[in-house]
C-alpha cells in the first residue's frame, strides 16, 4: 500500500502551481501518490498538470470540466485515494521536503490516525515568512486525548498540514461539506477529525508554507456570507448524533462558533455586516440555553450579551473595536517592517 495519498485541488492556480508541484515531487519520503483534481480551471492549470504527470508517474490527474467545488473535489480524492494516510495541499503553498517523511514516522511510531505540524505564514512578494505562535503553544512532545487539550480545537484549521489514516475517515464518515463556491470547508471537517480522534500529536517544528499573499481582508458576496454558518451547523449535527462527544466538545465548539461569527462579522464590507448581524444575534439567542460560566472564561460576558439584547450597539462598539485592533496590529507590523 502507498504510505501516503496527497490530494492538490486545482482551481485557476497556474501563478503558484509549478513551485507546489516541485515541493510535492521532491518530498524525501518518495511512496506517495500525488492525485491532482483540476475543478474547471480556466487558465493554464491544466496544462501544467499534465507537464508534471508525463515526468512523474506518481502523477494521477482527475480532470473535472465543469467546477464542482473545493468540498465536493477533495471528497472525490479521498474516495479514489489509494495510500494508508491522506494528505490535503493545496496549490497555492510550499512544502518543507521532509513533511510527509516526518509526520508519517510520527503516526507509524506512535500509531496515530493523525497527525499536524506547525507551519509558516509566507508573504513570496515580500520574501517574508512568520512562524505560527498559536500551534507552537499547543504542540506537545507526546501525542494527547484532544479532551486534555482543548486548545488544539481554537487553532488555525491547517488541514493542510497534516496527515490522517484513510480508514480512520472512512469508518467515522469524515468528509467535506459539498457546498458550491462556498469557503471556510474545513472547519467542520477538522473539527470532526480532531474530536474523533483517539489520540493525536501536534509538532512544533513548521514545515509547510502557508502563502497569504492573495488573502483578502473582506469580502462582498453575498453568496458566502453564510458559509461559517453551514460549517457550524454541520459541527453542531455532529455532536447531537453523538451525545458522548457533545458532553466534552459542546463547550469549546460554542467559544470556537462565536469566534468564527465575530471573524466573519468583522471581515465583511458594511453594507452585508448588518445582515449578518442578526443572523449572529439569533443564532446565540437560539443557542442561549446551552451557554454555561464556562463559556465566558473566553469570551466576554458584556459584549456577549450585547449581542443577545442590543445587536446594533454589538456591531458599532465590539465589531469597530475589534477592527480598529486589526487595522492598529496592521500599522505596527508594517511599521516594524520599514525599521
Amino acid at each position: 500500500m502507498t504510505k501516503i495519498s496527497v490530494i492538490i485541488p486545482v482551481y485557476n492556480t497556474e501563478k503558484y502551481l509549478k513551485d507546489a508541484l516541485e515541493s510535492v515531487i521532491k518530498q524525501t519520503l518518495k511512496d506517495i501518490e500525488i492525485i491532482c483534481i483540476n475543478d474547471g480551471s480556466k487558465d493554464g492549470s491544466l496544462e501544467i498538470i499534465n507537464d508534471y504527470a508525463t515526468k512523474d508517474p506518481r502523477i494521477k490527474l482527475i480532470n473535472q470540466t465543469n467546477s464542482i467545488g473545493y468540498g465536493a473535489s477533495i471528497n472525490r480524492g479521498i474516495n479514489e485515494a489509494e495510500g494508508e494516510f491522506i494528505a490535503i495541499f493545496e496549490p497555492d503553498d510550499i512544502l518543507d521536503k521532509s513533511i510527509y517523511e516526518t509526520l508519517y514516522k510520527e503516526a507509524s511510531e506512535n500509531h496515530l490516525e493523525v497527525v499536524k505540524c506547525n507551519f509558516y505564514n509566507y508573504w513570496s512578494g515580500k520574501n517574508k515568512i512568520k512562524r505560527n505562535k498559536l500551534i507552537a503553544k499547543t504542540a506537545q512532545v507526546k501525542a494527547f486525548e484532544p479532551k486534555d487539550n482543548m486548545l488544539v480545537l481554537s487553532n488555525h484549521t491547517s488541514v493542510w498540514a497534516g496527515i490522517y489514516k484513510k480508514n480512520f475517515l472512512d469508518k467515522n464518515n469524515i468528509r467535506f461539506l459539498e457546498t458550491p463556491g462556498a469557503s471556510c470547508q474545513d472547519l467542520s471537517f477538522i473539527f470532526k477529525v480532531i474530536v474523533s480522534s483517539k489520540k493525536i500529536k501536534l509538532l512544533n517544528k513548521p514545515l509547510l508554507y502557508y502563502r497569504q499573499d492573495n488573502s483578502l481582508f473582506s469580502i462582498n458576496n453575498r453568496a458566502k456570507i453564510y458559509c461559517v454558518c453551514d460549517e457550524y451547523d454541520e459541527i453542531t449535527k455532529f455532536l447531537n448524533d453523538n451525545n458522548d462527544l457533545k458532553a466534552i466538545y459542546n463547550n469549546q465548539k460554542l467559544i470556537n462558533q462565536y469566534r468564527a461569527y465575530l471573524w466573519n462579522l468583522r471581515r465583511l464590507n458594511t453594507d452585508l455586516q448588518q445582515e449578518f448581524l442578526m443572523k449572529f444575534s439569533q443564532t446565540f439567542r437560539d443557542l442561549n440555553g446551552e451557554i454555561n460560566e464556562v463559556f465566558f472564561d473566553s469570551i466576554n460576558k458584556s459584549d456577549y450579551n450585547m449581542l443577545i439584547n442590543n445587536p446594533e450597539d454589538f456591531l458599532q462598539k465590539v465589531v469597530l473595536r475589534e477592527r480598529f485592533r486589526w487595522m492598529k496590529d496592521k500599522f505596527r507590523n508594517n511599521k516594524c517592517k520599514k525599521n
